[in-house]
């Protein structure tokens, strides 16, 4: 698929098939994180998780939901893949949300191109960056903390184009 079309079919899916995406996908996917821009070229500050036991995601979002007291909240949306972006607490905040943000969405981007759903996380990774029990699950040293995350897998709905939101964007050439 080429860039422009996968970029047209990009959304934000919500609903899952319960499969699994295969590891050649998975590889992709993190190649696809591994090639990100990051702030001068300091990967050695990021690191990923990911999650496809689906014990641990349930504890996430059940966790999530503690914190934020609803429930019935499903943060990662049923997602069989959740691949969580971890900063180094040493840099900005700024910087960390840059830094996976440009991992992210190359991933969702990759995802797109394999037809596969894909989610942008950050409410799961805001509420829980700080809680024990979710930097347990992930094995996450003291020192790094969830940024955010990217939530994958095969849509239940079939992706489609949509055209650029040009007019909703307030645009001004200088």
């Amino acid at each position: 698929m080429e860039l422009t079309k996968a970029m047209r079919m990009r959304r934000s899916t919500r609903s899952y098939l319960p499969q699994q995406i295969t590891d050649q996908q998975l590889a992709a996917l993190l190649d696809a994180a591994y090639l990100a821009p990051t702030a001068m070229g300091r990967y050695e500050r990021l690191q990923l998780r990911v999650v496809q036991d689906p014990d641990v995601l349930a504890a996430l979002n059940a966790d999530f939901a503690a914190a934020i007291g609803n429930v019935g909240a499903q943060p990662t949306y049923g997602a069989p893949t959740v691949i969580f972006v971890l900063g180094s607490r040493e840099d900005p905040e700024a910087l960390l949300g840059a830094n996976a943000a440009c991992m992210v969405d190359q991933m969702s981007l990759a995802a797109t191109d394999m037809g596969l759903g894909s989610v942008y996380l950050f409410g799961i990774c805001n509420e829980l960056k700080d809680s024990a029990q979710a930097s347990a699950l992930l094995r996450i040293p003291p020192q790094f903390r969830m940024v955010s995350a990217l939530a994958v897998g095969v849509p239940a709905e079939p992706l489609t184009e949509r055209e650029p939101q040009a007019e909703r964007v307030k645009t001004i050439t200088i």
